[in-house]
């Protein structure tokens, strides 16, 4: 099985080149406002990504891709794979944390070696800033619901204090 047969199954079959005209402008900011949608709106952060990797891909065309929590080893496991099936390593770009650290790891795949176009670069820079968006978000979120459930203990322990009288602190 010749090396493109075996990872065409995987990758959709566009091309950016193609895409590139006055009707992906427009289908990008559709894409890109689907997405802020969903973060706004609170979406499961798998979810988000994912859509985000399909969105990519579909304006890239000929790719896969993926985003990863920030683990060597699973980044290793995941490249490895993907070279089992003729995927090479298209570009990698961290998703970062308002400071210097990062958030996890956005690797995208293609059929055959090349180089983005800097068209391809501005589309990697976008879905790794809505990416870190979104899992800014969900964290933020997280955060809340802890700091929500502890005021609350600590509500009753007040609201039980003044009911009986006893000293909760």
């Amino acid at each position: 099985m010749a090396e493109n047969e075996s990872c065409s199954k995987w990758a959709p079959n566009y091309s950016s080149r193609q895409r590139q005209g006055s009707g992906a402008k427009e289908s990008l900011v559709r894409g890109e406002k689907g997405i802020l949608e969903l973060i706004s709106n609170g979406a499961p952060v798998l979810g988000v990504l994912n859509k985000l990797c399909a969105t990519i891909n579909l304006q890239i065309g000929d790719v896969v891709s993926v985003i990863l929590p920030t683990d060597e080893q699973d980044l290793h496991a995941i490249t490895q794979h993907a070279l089992q099936f003729g995927l090479h390593v298209f570009w990698s770009a961290s998703v970062p944390l308002r400071n210097e650290d990062v958030l996890g790891t956005f690797q995208m795949y293609c059929c055959v070696p090349r180089s983005p176009t800097p068209f391809e670069l501005q589309l990697i820079e976008r879905v790794t800033h809505l990416a870190a968006l979104a899992i800014r978000r969900h964290n933020d979120e997280q955060d809340f619901e802890s700091l929500a459930r502890i005021g609350r203990i600590r509500g009753d322990e007040t609201r039980l204090a003044t009911f009986t009288g006893i000293d909760v602190s």
